[in-house]
């Protein structure tokens, strides 16, 4: 019987080393799937609810057409509104602030009651199709520009939050 040798020793360790203790989980939902639950919900207490885009397209929709910086041509788009989606969250609490985060970490942060005046949509839908996550999906916060000029300015632009993944309210 033939001794193990140095190098098969060590190939043995690193390859030990180098194999997890637990299996990996695959990522088993397409996050372009309108049915993968995308977007979590979040309040100051933890409760949390997850949302795909069919559940946030059987939420009442709110459509228009606008264009905006990032929006070369007028373009249709619908989804919820604000209001809708915290009612769908809780209807019997009013919240505050809203915190709204990006697939990318980005993060923005309003007043709920400003985003609800100025007619604030989560898009999940441009020119009828769901968003993709190449194209600003699964979902963007963004305003009626065209309907309402008065908000075509800096701060309501740096609002537009797309490949939205969570949202936190207090």
């Amino acid at each position: 019987m033939k001794g193990i040798s140095r190098r098969s020793m060590l190939f043995g360790i690193c390859g030990a080393f180098a194999m997890p203790l637990k299996p990996v989980a695959a990522a088993t939902e397409d996050p372009d799937d309108p049915a993968a639950k995308i977007l979590s919900v979040v309040d100051g207490d933890g409760r949390t609810a997850k949302f795909s885009r069919l559940d946030l397209a059987q939420l009442p929709q709110t459509r228009f057409v606008t264009a905006a910086p990032f929006l070369k041509t007028p373009t249709p788009l619908e989804g919820p509104s604000v209001s809708q989606l915290l009612r769908a969250f809780d209807p019997d609490r009013t919240f505050h602030r809203i915190e709204i985060v990006a697939l990318d970490s980005y993060l923005v942060s309003a007043d709920i009651s400003q985003l609800e005046a100025d007619g604030a949509i989560l898009a999940i839908r441009q020119d009828g199709a769901f968003l993709p996550i190449a194209e600003k999906g699964p979902a963007y916060l963004v305003f009626p520009f065209d309907d309402r000029p008065s908000l075509k300015d800096k701060s309501h632009y740096g609002l537009c939050i797309w490949q939205i993944s969570q949202i936190r309210l207090s």
